[in-house]
């Protein structure tokens, strides 16, 4: 007596078993049961996934070059004319070296094509020519072999190349020889003086090449004759500039129009009084993403929209579920349990749905991405480096737990400031109309969700329909009725999205071309749409509800 034993590790290893099992258990039962939320979820997080994915590659990630935040895009632009975006003559380019004090470096650039012979059969390959301060304003180092040099530019030499990494692999094999070997542009020799590593890419997102192919093959030296500080009447080069520290975009724009005056004063025959020229200073980053950032940041909200709607449905539903509940948490109550812990036990349940649901949205927002760099769209930039890191983990989780939160708020609420002793009496005395007749008072309704919230009614109420079946009611009517409360959650949440879509239209219509911001054609055939798919939603639980036995209904009361 008084004596304590201690457990021996084989003995607690036994104990600690079976509750390992029953938490497996419990949980299988959780995800099963709710499954049709988690899938709901993880359509919603899935597509903020998705789009915060291309959000993050476009707007938030910097160009893969050395200060990127320094370097600008030149453009030539005569709006009397007409002219948004021109490139640059030889000429212009000499103006602004020597005119202008604000850039550290510049570089020049032109595209184009040329037939690739020798070492393999003949092939259309894209070539840029470049200034020799181009690549290493750009923070290029050479993988193999060097860059080019200002004895490169020089007129007269013998040509030079370097090869990308991928002309590399692809063309000769990554043979570490070709590095001083001969190669045949259009008939002309050239020798490869390097290789540039596979980091490295210039695409015409961020240089807008008037000439060339997609993709840059070769990149040469840019030999300027004599001739080129007078050559003002082909512009058909680009020019990149790094403005020197602490001068901004905009001091390098405002020395910039001192030029422009000048030119427009000195050379009024080449650039006329009404043309207006301007050469306009552009941050790279700003190039690249160009004018897609207003469409990510619609795309953005609309998704945001699609997770408030699935966190609407999923509350309405927990909801639903905590009221079938009453009796569970009011027996908890009963034995000592506080409406605080009975509260953090809806959120915890809540969050362990949102997570379910964040894992499987991860997976879904991988495959629309593979997909969407596929078969996607050509104008989106940059697509190519689009991919799922650790910001975009991060933002899931985010996304996740701020889920849980809002769509287990309300339950836990309910659960919180409930009376728990009437709803032990309710329950014991067999009453479950209560969920299946309000449960249509919902938080939002979405298409997406009617289909989860109809059978989760069905299945609350199915003694109640039961009943109306003894006592006459036709099947036909039971699925009329049923499809009756569906129509009415689709009704309202079509009403106040038909609502909302044309307040928003209006700040829309700037986004689109040839097409109405609020064509009434448009409104009505995708609220019929809606309304059509959620009556189809609806029809598997109605049918569901009309096959209750009778007597299973009787015998329970």
């Amino acid at each position: 007596m008084g004596i304590v034993l201690d457990a021996t590790p084989d003995q607690r290893t036994r104990r600690s078993w079976p509750s390992a099992r029953r938490f497996a258990s419990g949980t299988t039962d959780f995800v099963r049961d709710l499954r049709f939320a988690i899938l709901s979820l993880a359509l919603g997080i899935g597509a903020n996934t998705a789009i915060f994915s291309v959000v993050n590659a476009l707007l938030l990630r910097p160009v893969p070059y050395a200060d990127a935040g320094r370097l600008t895009i030149l453009w030539n632009r005569s709006p009397g004319l007409g002219i948004a975006e021109d490139w640059f003559s030889t000429a212009q380019y000499f103006d602004i070296k020597g005119g202008h004090r604000g850039f550290e470096q510049l570089g020049l650039a032109i595209g184009a094509t040329a037939n690739l012979t020798g070492d393999g059969g003949p092939e259309r390959v894209g070539v840029v020519r470049v200034s020799s301060s181009l690549l290493p304003m750009l923070g290029v180092t050479a993988a193999r072999g060097r860059l080019f040099s200002a004895e490169d530019d020089a007129a007269g030499r013998a040509g030079t190349a370097v090869l990308t990494h991928g002309t590399w692999v692809r063309r000769y094999g990554e043979n570490p020889r070709v590095v001083g070997r001969s190669i045949t542009l259009n008939g002309q020799p050239f020798e490869v003086i390097g290789v540039l590593p596979a980091s490295f890419s210039l695409p015409r997102d961020v240089l807008p090449l008037l000439y060339g192919g997609e993709v840059t093959e070769v990149f040469l030296p840019l030999p300027l004759s004599e001739a080129a500080p007078r050559t003002r009447t082909r512009e058909d080069y680009n020019i990149i500039g790094k403005p020197r520290p602490g001068v901004s975009v905009a001091q390098a724009q405002a020395e910039m129009d001192t030029i422009t005056a000048r030119l427009r004063r000195d050379h009024p025959d080449v650039y006329p009084p009404n043309g207006g020229l301007t050469f306009s200073v552009v941050p790279l980053l700003e190039q690249a993403v160009g004018g897609v950032r207003p469409r990510l940041y619609v795309l953005m909200g609309a998704v945001a929209f699609v997770l408030l709607v699935a966190c609407a449905n999923v509350a309405n539903l927990l909801l639903a579920r905590a009221l079938a509940r009453r009796r569970e948490f009011a027996v908890r109550a009963a034995f000592g349990a506080g409406r605080g812990r009975i509260a953090r036990q809806a959120l915890a349940e809540s969050g362990l749905l949102a997570l379910c649901g964040a894992a499987l949205g991860v997976l879904l927002a991988y495959w629309s991405l593979r997909w969407i760099q596929a078969f996607g769209p050509k104008t989106i930039p940059r697509l190519a480096e689009v991919d799922i890191d650790w910001r975009v983990l991060a933002f899931t989780l985010a996304v996740a737990l701020a889920s849980g939160v809002v769509f287990g708020l309300a339950p836990a609420l309910r659960l919180s400031r409930g009376n728990l002793a009437n709803s032990l009496k309710e329950a014991s005395r067999g009453a479950t109309g209560a969920a299946f007749r309000h449960g249509h008072q919902a938080l939002a309704v979405a298409t997406v969700g009617t289909y989860g919230v109809m059978a989760y009614m069905v299945g609350q109420g199915s003694r109640e329909i039961g009943i109306r079946i003894a006592l006459g009611a036709s099947r036909g009517r039971i699925v009329g009725l049923v499809l009756g409360q569906g129509a009415v959650l689709a009704g309202a949440g079509i009403g106040l999205g038909v609502g909302f879509a044309f307040v928003v239209s209006r700040f829309l219509a700037s986004l689109l071309f040839g097409v109405s911001a609020r064509d009434p054609l448009t409104f009505a055939s995708i609220a019929a749409l809606l309304l059509a798919v959620s009556l189809l939603a609806g029809y598997v639980p109605a049918r569901r509800a009309a096959r209750v036995a009778p007597v299973v209904s009787l015998r329970y009361e």
